[in-house]
């Protein structure tokens, strides 16, 4: 019995503990790991994609950001590479920063000639922004950043050239690898690589990245998935909806819960917290996007893990009075500056900047009400039974104390173990038999 229950328990761990904050990657430098975090986001490339890439020996690697008013790009080679064609006297294995910033015109004037982008009237005027490095445990890329930067007109057809490393070894391959593309629905994360659009090989080293397929309809659709799915992934949001919503059921009387009489009663509490938290975390949403108001990231995530715990104390205090649209309001504003930071993580920007909002609040609303529908008809169900009264004042308690573990994790900065803290007595028990 007890190895059946542990599985659940270990995903219930795992999706309590540690905090739920997005992490931001830092993929420059003398890191010997690169950051791996779900996309929020289905990728989708201009053609058809396989895997997100690897880095490994044996290939260099081109990414794409494509913007309306800009684009940028990214030309990964390795350090072995590198020392293959120039002899510098590096041990790839044990190359520094400092020692490529050094070689930095010699790695250029290799690297620039075996690459470009072409658009129907020639090779797209890059300029070199800056240089960058990834050190990772199977292999040290040296990263050159190049950007064009105006408006410019999208091309339907755009050919991308990358020879490097194939006068070395005729297995070499190159990847081209698409990471910001609105109209197809790809996003870019920090720490979220793209699809792979195209390989490139020494008999095919220019290939033609076909963008026909983009549509602003199809990026308005990417961005509601995203607001859906960073609802299901957000285990906080979700414990504040459940926090409001498990008295919606009840009605107060005499200072104690008694179930409502009927449905409509009902429906109608949850339609007003459901459309108090839509209006208020869209107005911060929108002001956060638009850069009218910054709030600090540590300052937001405390406050939403606080939201859970009023919102669960609420429903054990019935003397107070307090409507439950009311808290979803309060909180609600602050829940939208959360949101926000999924907008800032994808590196949004102002391009189609109202159809972003529209579609990824779109989305939030289609993955609370999915929630909602799919709880809602249980609780009202369970309303005039014991059961009931029992599952919300242990779950408000549970509520309260989750919440408050994260406020601590997140206002000051620590991590708690629990994962291995509530498992250990389970472990101890399947040991022993």
């Amino acid at each position: 019995m007890l190895r059946r229950i542990l599985p659940l328990v270990t995903f219930i761990v795992a999706a309590l503990g540690p905090s739920p904050i997005a992490a931001d990657a830092v993929l420059t430098g003398t890191s010997n790991a690169r950051s791996s975090v779900p996309t929020a986001a289905p990728a989708a490339a201009a053609t058809p994609t396989s895997a997100a890439p690897r880095h490994e020996l044996g290939q260099s690697l081109i990414f794409l950001r494509i913007y309306t008013d800009s684009l940028i790009v990214r030309v990964e080679v390795t350090t072995e590479d590198l020392e293959a064609a120039l002899g510098f006297g590096w041990d790839p294995d044990a190359v520094t920063v400092a020692q490529v910033r050094s070689r930095l015109d010699s790695i250029r004037g290799y690297v620039e000639p075996r690459f470009g982008l072409y658009g129907p009237d020639g090779a797209l005027p890059l300029e070199f922004d800056r240089l960058g490095s990834l050190f990772i445990e199977n292999a040290r890329f040296v990263q050159l950043h190049y950007r064009l930067d105006g408006p410019w007109e999208i091309p339907e057809m755009m050919d991308v050239f990358l020879s490097t490393g194939f006068d070395l070894d005729d297995d070499h391959r190159n990847l081209v690898v698409v990471e910001h593309n609105w109209r197809t629905s790809t996003f870019f994360q920090e720490g979220v690589e793209g699809q792979v659009a195209m390989i490139l090989s020494p008999g095919n080293p220019r290939q033609a990245l076909d963008l026909t397929s983009s549509t602003v309809f199809r990026g308005f659709l990417g961005f509601i998935w995203l607001g859906v799915w960073h609802i299901w992934i957000g285990i906080d949001h979700i414990l504040f909806l459940m926090a409001l919503t498990l008295p919606a059921v009840l009605a107060r009387k005499e200072g104690r819960w008694v179930p409502v009489e009927s449905f409509r009663e009902a429906l109608f509490n949850i339609v007003a917290i459901v459309t108090f938290f839509t209006i208020a975390h869209s107005v911060t949403l929108s002001l956060a996007a638009l850069g009218v108001i910054e709030l600090s990231s540590r300052f937001v995530e405390s406050i939403i893990a606080a939201s859970i715990a009023v919102a669960a104390w609420a429903n054990l205090r019935p003397t107070l009075g307090i409507k439950e649209w009311t808290i979803a309001f309060a909180f609600g504003l602050f829940h939208g500056f959360g949101f926000a930071t999924v907008l800032g993580d994808i590196g949004m920007g102002r391009e189609y900047l109202v159809l972003s909002l529209l579609g990824f609040n779109i989305g939030v609303e289609l993955g609370q009400v999915a929630i909602i529908l799919a709880a809602f008809p249980i609780l009202f169900a369970l309303r005039r039974t014991r059961l009931y009264d029992w599952i919300l004042k242990l779950g408000s308690w549970f509520l309260i104390a989750v919440a408050l573990l994260w406020f601590f994790e997140r206002a000051f900065d620590f991590n708690v173990p629990l994962g291995p803290i509530l498992l250990a007595p389970f472990r101890a028990l399947m040991g022993g038999g």
